[in-house]
């Protein structure tokens, strides 16, 4: 029988086409970091018809994340991130391939964590020495990656830029970035997503990192912006 509302992919084959179908269908990405920008950005890559993901994330779905995780729903409080994106992933596409690694990573070990299988990665990871080391490793392998720099704090996606790390301005988590990565001699030539919204301060806590404040708008903007740019590279030998 016929299923009257279509496929999954009726939509987008209209602006891809069964070749771009295709294309996006055998490729490997990975997504580090399934926060609100990370869990936008993998969830529209499962909702384009990517085919294999690598996504990698050491925390838990808590309560406090509901109001920006794309997949946050009660079900998923106390349960691995990657489990939770898995399961929602599986929802709307059950045939998508996913290996998923509940890791914790520190700067020293970030390297180590590159799907190197994978043709394109999203650094969607949000702790400064982690996220500067990863970048640097992707960008000394010579792999195709974006990064997304700071959205919390933020009330306003209509501020998000995309381009280069070099023309950022008006971002503290980029200013920091740049200077680790500036003192490994990395290049400030890859894509970048970040807002030059100034960001509402953190309430302090003593002896811990202060508690961000957060929106739906902004993260998960920013992971779509994420998302579509990984698309359209896939893309690019299809001519589409």
């Amino acid at each position: 029988m016929t299923n009257p509302g279509g496929s999954l992919f009726d939509r987008t084959r209209i602006i891809v086409g069964e070749h771009g179908l295709r294309a996006l269908a055998e490729a490997h990405v990975a997504v580090y970091g399934l926060g609100g920008v990370g869990a936008a950005c993998a969830l529209d890559l499962v909702r384009a018809g990517v085919g294999h993901l690598h996504v990698v994330d050491f925390d838990t779905v808590e309560a406090s994340n509901l109001n920006r995780l794309v997949f946050g729903f009660q079900k998923y409080v106390g349960r691995a991130k990657t489990e939770a994106f898995i399961d929602a992933a599986h929802e709307i596409n059950p045939s998508i391939e996913i290996a998923g690694e509940k890791i914790f990573f520190s700067g020293e070990t970030a390297p180590e964590i590159i799907a190197r299988e994978c043709s394109i990665h999203a650094d969607c990871v949000d702790s400064l020495s982690p996220k500067a080391s990863l970048i640097a490793a992707l960008r000394r392998g010579d792999f195709i990656f974006i990064s997304s720099m700071g959205t919390a704090g933020r009330l306003m996606p209509e501020r998000l830029r995309l381009g280069p790390m070099a023309s950022v301005k008006g971002c503290p988590l980029a200013r920091a970035v740049r200077q680790k990565l500036s003192k490994m001699q990395i290049p400030l030539d890859f894509p970048v997503v970040w807002s030059d919204e100034p960001a509402v301060k953190p309430l302090p806590r003593e002896g811990r990192r202060g508690i961000q404040g957060s929106t739906p708008f902004v993260p998960q903007t920013a992971g779509h912006f994420m998302a579509a740019w990984i698309v359209r590279r896939l893309l690019e030998d299809t001519h589409v």
